[in-house]
């Protein structure tokens, strides 16, 4: 019996000896460490959490603007630029403020949309994809001959997209396109608009430079 114990007990202790030495040979040994990326690295801006946009757009207001003869114009070719910071969390999702300053023929009509936007971003190798919704404060003014004289404040609203192309990791451009709308309160004084929406819509292209940080 007794003997029986000795030779279990040996066996016990030779199988702990061999499982020891193996997992010294296995730490002495130099392996090749397996790549490990961020999860940061898929979303927002190339891992980068905080975005300054600064845009030129260019466009049209696809919006009718009727003139003192009454009649109606579409397709007015405008110019502009914006001003927006976005934050974007882990998931991609964040929230944005929007600073938007339009005009169409000159100066005869100028909008302007502050607000505040939900936006969505995804990051891929050097390339970044959003999307960005806003609503707050929008305003409107006409001012010429041909159009009247009006200034008007309403609600404005905004759906755009883009691409961007990142250069570095705190520098990049982008590009993309924006349908703005704002919505006042009828004049008194027009009749026309008894039955129609008064306000603009207008649908820009925008390019310009990207800060990450």
């Amino acid at each position: 019996m007794k003997l029986k114990c000795l030779l279990a007990a040996a066996m016990l202790f030779g199988a702990t000896s061999a499982t020891f030495a193996q997992s010294e040979d296995s730490e002495g040994k130099n392996y090749v460490a397996v790549p490990h990326y961020s999860s940061d690295e898929k979303y927002g801006f190339g891992g980068k959490k905080n975005d300054i946009k600064i845009d030129f757009n260019c466009g049209w207001f696809v919006s009718e603007v009727v003139d003192r003869d009454g009649d109606s114009n579409r397709g007015m070719f405008g110019c502009g630029f914006s001003l927006m910071y976005e934050h974007v969390f882990k998931n991609g999702c964040g929230f944005g403020l929007n600073g938007i300053f339009e005009q169409g023929e000159g100066s005869d009509i100028t909008t302007g949309v502050i607000a505040p936007s939900f936006v969505y971003y995804v990051s891929k190798n050097t390339w970044t994809y959003g999307c960005s919704i806003g609503i707050g404060y929008g305003r409107f003014n006409l001012d010429s001959y041909r159009y009247g004289y009006d200034d008007a404040n309403g609600l404005g609203t905004f759906v755009q997209g883009n691409i961007e192309k990142r250069i570095t990791k705190n520098f990049g451009i982008g590009a993309g396109i924006r349908l703005v709308n704002i919505t006042a309160s009828k004049p008194d004084n027009n009749s026309y608009y008894d039955s129609h929406s008064y306000g603009t819509s207008s649908l820009r292209f925008t390019i310009g430079p990207r800060f990450y940080f």
